[in-house]
Order: C-alpha cells, then structure tokens, then sequence
C-alpha cells in the first residue's frame, strides 16, 4: 500500500453544515416523523431532497475482529438502535445510509452501502471476504480499544484489503469503545504512532448504550459521516487526476 500523508480532515467538506439554516432544511427529508429519529432507508428508497442535489453511491467494507463492534457502528452511523447484546452477524449484512454533506459551495448527497460480516461465516465460507471486498470504494476497519488484539490485526487488515489492487480503496480506521474515564487496553500513544506510520486517522467512538430518537443523535454523529465523505471524496479526485480524467 503506497503511503500518503493523511489529509487534515474538515479540509474539504464543512463539517458542522448540518447545524447551519441551510442543513437543517436538507436534513428534514432525512427524519422520521414516527420517532423524530433519522429514517432507515430500503433499497429502493432514498430522501426526497431537491432534484438538483446530486448524488453519489460508495461501498463501505466494515472489517474486524468478532465483538470489536462492527455491526453497533453501522446501526450508530444510520441513526437506528444497535443490537442488544453481543449476536455474530451471519452471513453478509447490507445497509444503505444516505447523508448529505456540503463540499466548497455544492450540496452532494452520499449513497453509503456498509457491508459487514461476522467472523465465523468469513472463516468458513471462502466467498464472503472477497464478495464484501469486490468493488469496495472503502474500508472501515473496527477494533475496540478495550481489546489490544483487535488494535494488532489493524495493520494485517489493511495490508489483506489493499493487497494487489490496481485502486486500491480508502481505508479508515475506527476505534470503539472509547472513554477516557476507563481503563484502555489501547493507549493514545500507540494511536498516534500507529497514525504516524500508517498515515490513517483513527477515529474515536464513544461507547453507546442506545440512540435517542432525537435531532441531538444527527449531531453526534455527524463527524464520523462527515469523516467517512470526505474520504471517499478524496479518494475519488487522486483516482481522476491520476488517469488523466475530467469531470
């Protein structure tokens, strides 16, 4: 994996829009009106924001160690409650989240279709890894930082999604569990080490009991989506000018 210095993130899309007048307007589409929460979209739904908006659809590989909290950051990013208790996803879960961001003085609108998959079923069908990889525009990989062995399979991780790949896809790294008021098995000096090497921002998450159906839920999460956009964004301009191509 060629190495790139990591991009200050917020650089490129503004990311407390979605607390101004104009975000606000946008996110209204993005509700509920059941619960005041955001709404989960099916796969032939999408919000009925503005015509001209446009929008753009990536593949999220979510990759990790069993119980490091892969699937609870999906339900977190889409706004719907995480699952009690601790149940391995079987097989090959999908779900579409869509957000709006606003990068320079263009509103665009993001397609996310995460994929996850549990442990066992990737250990035991040789199919499910290289189907969540296929195509991936990028990679969320998960480790917990009450667990450091799920913090060592990070550089494995990377290094097995990125492995002879002509376009290569974005990789992200998130950490959960995070509360400063308990005691880490990850310590904030292996993070920034680790994101010295490896020129990844590790993304902190707090750990969360459960979503309130509130507008206060969007704000809380807005930095990981707005952090995940901005990737992927990135990403897709470096692939344009280095095969010479125009928008």
């Amino acid at each position: 994996m060629d190495q790139m210095p990591a991009h200050v993130v917020g650089s490129i899309v503004q990311m407390d829009w979605h607390s101004t007048a104009e975000g606000e307007t946008v996110l209204q589409h993005f509700y509920n009106p059941q619960t005041s929460g955001r709404k989960l979209f099916g796969l032939l739904e999408r919000p009925p924001v503005a015509p001209h908006i446009e929008e753009v659809s990536y593949k999220l590989f979510f990759a990790g160690k069993a119980g490091v909290g892969k699937t609870a950051t999906i339900s977190r990013l889409a706004g719907t409650l995480p699952p009690a208790g601790y149940i391995e996803t079987t097989g090959i879960r999908k779900t579409n989240i869509y957000w709006p961001v606003k990068i320079w003085d263009k509103i665009i609108l993001f397609r996310l279709q995460c994929w996850d998959a549990g442990e066992h079923a990737v250990k035991k069908y040789g199919h499910i890894f290289p189907s969540c990889k296929a195509k991936s525009d990028g990679v969320v990989i998960i480790f917990s930082f009450m667990d450091e062995s799920s913090f060592a399979e990070v550089p494995n991780i990377i290094s097995k999604v990125t492995k002879d790949d002509q376009s290569p896809p974005a990789v992200m790294v998130f950490g959960t569990r995070f509360c400063l008021s308990s005691k880490l098995e990850v310590s904030l000096n292996e993070i920034k080490e680790f994101e010295q090497k490896y020129h990844v921002n590790v993304m902190k998450v707090n750990k969360v009991t459960s979503i309130s159906h509130d507008r206060n839920e969007v704000h809380r999460t807005a930095p990981l989506l707005n952090a995940i956009c901005e990737k992927l964004w990135i990403r897709d301009q470096e692939y344009i000018l280095k095969n010479g191509m125009t928008v």
